[in-house]
């Protein structure tokens, strides 16, 4: 014991052994400081938190900011061992404050970047995508953060206070406003797309400019992330979304009904006024349409105001009562069949109304069917839906021009 005693005395007489002596003693006490909080903090971990959360993604992030939370603890270990060990030079002691201030600063913000990054994956798991992103927020906050950090860390190298440290940014100010020109424009913008929640995850959006349809998946400070129909990836800079033309086609979901708007051709010449003619050419015909077209007809021609009627009135009249007995149009919204201008192609007759249907597969097929039945029912009515001629077309007309020449 005397023998131990007497090597400490001369240890600590000694110039270079103490100090070195010292700080290896303060590392050995940090390293022993940070196991026992960090299997501690771990141990409370797992006994109070892990086993209610059975998420892996969640555990790993509890775990990661236990560990966070550990290694704060040889710092402040070795930061309180040179307090309490007497006789060592000032300079030293100096040093291990000023990097003992920064150790501890760089993690405190760790630990806060990693809370943050906890509590938005905790609000999108509780609220879902439909509520709208956080990550933007969340990117300020650690921006402001990061600011905070280095500000503290150049006024603990520096030994000042960090008000000095502030006050001076005033000069250099022009300076960081053209470096981060694009981060403010960006967080004005995120700002204003979050809080109007005119763009939410999962939206389906179009933006013609940049050729970009599809879901979007991630929405950040500086760019918001769409995948698009055909599982290409698109990055458009937050901006964008306040300064181009966009469409989002969530509301149109959540609205319950998709618009139908196309048209097609009839062959002018084949437009006449009613007469009994139509009517009788239908009862050479049997079925459960065909007999819904005479039904209709009868009805309509025996009212007043249908005496003077086209054979495209009452084929217009007849859609237009086929899709209010559809279950699948929406009956609160607009039912509309009309003629545009005519073309050299024909007279288009449009069809405007709101299916139920909103998914991509039921919607076009819903419009396939209308579309389908309006193109067989048309020759009921003596009506000729105008094509351009094609190859068949032409093969017909051959042999009637052939046998038109010959007799000449």
């Amino acid at each position: 014991m005397q023998n131990l005693t007497s090597m400490f005395e001369w240890i600590y007489s000694n110039r270079i052994l103490f100090p070195l002596f010292s700080v290896l003693l303060m590392l050995l006490s940090g390293f022993v400081a940070s196991v026992i909080c960090k299997y501690s903090l771990l141990g409370i971990v797992r006994q109070f938190i892990l086993h209610r959360n059975s998420d892996a993604e969640t555990q790993k992030k509890d775990i990661r900011i236990t560990q966070r939370l550990a290694n704060i603890a040889p710092v402040v270990t070795v930061y309180f061992m040179s307090l309490w060990i007497q006789g060592l030079p000032s300079g030293l002691v100096e040093a291990i404050h000023t990097i003992c201030g920064v150790l501890l600063i760089i993690n405190i913000m760790i630990l806060v970047n990693e809370l943050l990054d906890t509590t938005k994956d905790a609000y999108s798991k509780k609220h879902g995508f439909k509520a709208g992103s956080i990550k933007g927020y969340i990117q300020i906050g650690k921006i402001v953060v990061s600011s905070i950090a280095v500000i503290l860390i150049i006024a603990t190298l520096s030994n000042k206070s960090p008000i000095i440290i502030i006050s001076s940014l005033g000069a250099i100010a022009a300076v960081l406003m053209l470096v981060f020109q694009h981060t403010l424009i960006s967080l004005v913008a995120n700002i204003q797309v979050s809080s109007s929640n005119v763009i939410r995850l999962g939206d389906w959006i179009e933006m013609p400019v940049a050729n970009i349809s599809g879901e979007v998946t991630d929405i950040a400070l500086h760019t918001i992330t769409v995948r698009n129909w055909d599982n290409t990836v698109s990055q458009v800079p937050t901006k964008n979304f306040i300064t181009e033309t966009y469409t989002n086609w969530q509301p149109m979901f959540e609205s319950g009904g998709r618009r139908i708007k196309r048209s097609f051709f009839v062959d002018q010449s084949s437009i006449v006024f009613f007469s009994n003619e139509l009517l009788n050419n239908l009862e050479t015909c049997d079925g459960k349409i065909i007999n819904s077209i005479k039904q209709y007809i009868t009805e309509k021609i025996a009212l007043p105001e249908y005496q003077s009627i086209t054979n495209l009135g009452l084929y217009r009249g007849f859609i237009l009562n086929y899709l209010k007995t559809r279950e699948d149009i929406c009956k609160d919204m607009y039912i509309v069949v009309r003629q545009l201008s005519p073309t050299a192609e024909g007279l288009p007759i449009e069809i405007y109304c709101f299916t139920s249907n909103v998914f991509w597969n039921e919607y076009e097929e819903t419009q396939s069917e209308i579309f389908e039945f309006m193109y067989a029912t048309a020759t009921f009515f003596n009506l000729g839906i105008y094509q351009k001629p094609s190859g068949t077309d032409i093969q017909r007309a051959s042999p009637l021009e052939a046998k038109i020449s010959s007799l000449e």
